[in-house]
């Protein structure tokens, strides 16, 4: 078996990394929901435990799902709304997707009428966060930690 290697990993490319947050909600007749949060970030830093090989495909890639390998995030800087959207839109009726957007856009008589995601809203309204995806859209740098 291979020796792992710890590495800091970071992007070529600024304004290369994105983080998308899976919200999920329960409506009124019970379907669940998940609306997808997406951050473009500036710049930031991750930390892998692979092999040479594993290295040395990373390296030949230039888009990386953090979450797929052995990895954690050390710091994502200057994130900003790129975009949000439902999950399988296509698979709710409009006055589930009414339902959806009540959801995420109002609460306590507040209307959020630009329809910016809002996390307090989100929270208020029971929606839970239960995952962040973690990608790279370019070639990165590898220095050895270990």
């Amino acid at each position: 078996m291979e020796e792992l290697q710890v590495y800091q990993v970071s992007p070529l490319d600024r304004s290369s990394i994105y983080t998308t947050e899976h919200w999920t909600n329960q409506l009124s007749n019970g379907k669940s929901v998940t609306v997808l949060y997406t951050l473009q970030c500036d710049d930031g830093v991750f930390q892998f435990e692979i092999t040479d090989e594993e290295k040395e495909q990373l390296l030949q890639k230039d888009h990386i799902i953090v979450n797929d390998w052995n990895a954690s995030v050390e710091e994502v800087e200057m994130g900003w709304d790129f975009e949000h959207k439902i999950q399988n839109e296509e698979s709710y009726t409009v006055e589930e997707i009414e339902e959806i957007k009540q959801l995420m856009y109002v609460c306590n008589g507040y209307d959020n009428e630009d329809n910016d995601f809002n996390q307090d809203i989100m929270e208020e309204n029971n929606w839970s966060m239960n995952d962040t995806i973690y990608e790279i859209y370019s070639k990165c740098e590898f220095e050895c930690m270990s």
